[in-house]
């Protein structure tokens, strides 16, 4: 929106729709250095939602020697998990009148030093490392002084800090609801990792079933994906003594398992009963929803964003906990599913 048929909206603009100085606007949209009253703070960004207003990002820097961005780096946005990240660190930099600029590496080497270097020549403030990549190197790349951290990480590299799920509790809950289920042969279907990560995932799986006394099937690893999922499936059921209830290690997991399922005329949960982990929004539209550990990606992309900002905490770990969306595909609330 603008103020005008061709004029842009300007600070001026802002500052007469919030009744206050442009002074006070600057310092609201540059996160200072003189402190606003919160009831001043929230009618200024009320105002800038209103009338649309964008600080141009060449003059911010021509002054505060900021740009304002965020360099994003991810794997790729084809997979819901890593997009609803996008969009939860997107949400959190706007609060701070900050905006992303994505780079995906599709877990190439070349491709991951053209993206990083390209981000650090664009003047990006900070970074943020959503994915893992192939060269180590590339986390430390460009200015030392650039704040980075590490998202949908459970350690730091160096000293730059990790901010991830607690997967293994993520993956306790799963088991154990299953195990609460009635359910005694219990399958995991789970992408493979790098030899020096710890797969939380599998671990807590066959933790609760060694506490429980129950059999230990063999894992099936495959890949990180839908056909990753339906192949695990396949194996699974396959043999001479199949599971009653799966496992998956991600919800892109879980689909292609429901699809092996659906293929073999077996009904989900009656047969054999799934929850997954991620809590992706598609979850809640499979057929059936499907029950899943949620990851909190709005509040780690909140926190990941604000320790950019913040004082420098390096070296640090912070674990985030998971909570269960309890659904249809476990055996929970069948009776309100519906076509509709």
């Amino acid at each position: 929106m603008t103020s005008g048929e061709s004029r842009p909206t300007t600070r001026a603009d802002v500052a007469r729709r919030a009744g206050v100085s442009t002074a006070v606007v600057s310092y609201v949209v540059n996160d200072g250095p003189r402190p606003v009253a919160s009831q001043t703070r929230r009618r200024v960004l009320e105002a800038i939602r209103e009338l649309g207003y964008h600080p141009n990002p060449s003059a911010r820097a021509l002054k505060t020697g900021s740009t304002g961005l965020i360099g994003v780096v991810v794997p790729e946005i084809l997979n819901a998990y890593f997009s609803e990240f996008v969009d939860a660190i997107d949400v959190a930099a706007r609060r701070r009148a900050s905006s992303i600029l994505l780079s995906i590496t599709h877990e190439d080497a070349g491709t991951e030093k053209e993206v990083v270097a390209s981000l650090v020549n664009r003047g990006v403030d900070s970074l943020i490392f959503n994915c893992r990549l192939v060269n180590t190197e590339l986390y430390q790349a460009g200015d030392p002084r650039i704040p980075r951290v590490l998202l949908d990480r459970s350690t730091p590299v160096g000293e730059i800090p990790a901010f991830g799920a607690d997967l293994a509790m993520g993956a306790r809950l799963a088991t154990e609801h299953l195990v609460g289920h009635g359910h005694t042969r219990i399958g995991y279907v789970g992408g493979p990792l790098p030899d020096d990560r710890a797969d939380f995932r599998r671990d807590a799986w066959q933790t609760v079933l060694e506490e429980r006394e129950l059999p230990l099937l063999s894992p099936a690893i495959t890949a990180w994906d839908r056909n990753g999922g339906h192949q695990g499936a396949q194996e699974l059921l396959d043999r001479p003594e199949p599971p009653t209830a799966i496992f998956a290690a991600s919800d892109q997991i879980a689909i292609g398992v429901m699809h092996a399922l659906h293929q073999r005329r077996l009904r989900i949960p009656d047969d054999v009963a799934v929850v997954s982990l991620d809590g992706t929004a598609e979850t809640a539209y499979s057929w059936p929803s499907l029950t899943t550990v949620r990851q909190p990606f709005e509040v780690m992309a909140e926190a990941a964003i604000a320790a950019l900002t913040g004082p420098p905490e390096p070296g640090t770990r912070t674990l985030f906990p998971m909570t269960l969306q309890v659904r249809a595909s476990c055996g929970c609330h069948q009776d309100q599913e519906s076509l509709e």
